[in-house]
């Protein structure tokens, strides 16, 4: 069975590029799946079997931004009771935003690197911890 994808949500193409190039620089075995926006994602999220590893969102974004999205995923039973680690991954970080996103239940909100090597650094860490962690939603998968 194939590894559940890692979803990246992010406007900036740049971005985009950078996290698929650091998957692939951390031979990573799970496959990226990037949207620009929260309006695409939310429609992959619904539309597939296989829920993702992980979700790594911008907050700001046109159209549906991250903080929407997250609501979205809570509002949806069949989403919310898959239990996808949702983490913020943005820049810049205001204080406002901090509270913002924890009140809607996310699981980490952390600043983008700006240089290439720490942001791929930052993206192993956050993908090791996942791997890791006793999440609920491994020991669903293991029942």
């Amino acid at each position: 069975m194939e590894e559940a994808p890692i979803i990246f949500i992010d406007a900036d193409e740049d971005d985009q590029l950078m996290f698929k190039q650091a998957l692939a620089d951390l031979s990573s075995s799970h496959p990226p799946v990037v949207f620009s926006n929260g309006e695409t994602a939310l429609d992959y999220l619904v539309s597939v079997d296989q829920a993702p590893f992980l979700i790594l969102s911008e907050i700001s974004m046109p159209g549906m931004n991250g903080l929407e999205l997250r609501q979205q995923i809570d509002k949806n039973p069949t989403l919310k009771k898959q239990l996808i680690p949702f983490v913020f991954l943005s820049y810049p970080i205001h204080d406002n935003l901090v509270e913002q996103a924890y009140d809607l239940t996310i699981q980490g909100l952390f600043e983008k690197k700006l240089a290439y090597e720490d942001w791929k650094t930052q993206l192993r860490d956050i993908i090791a911890y996942w791997t890791a962690c006793h999440h609920p939603k491994k020991v669903k998968s293991a029942l």
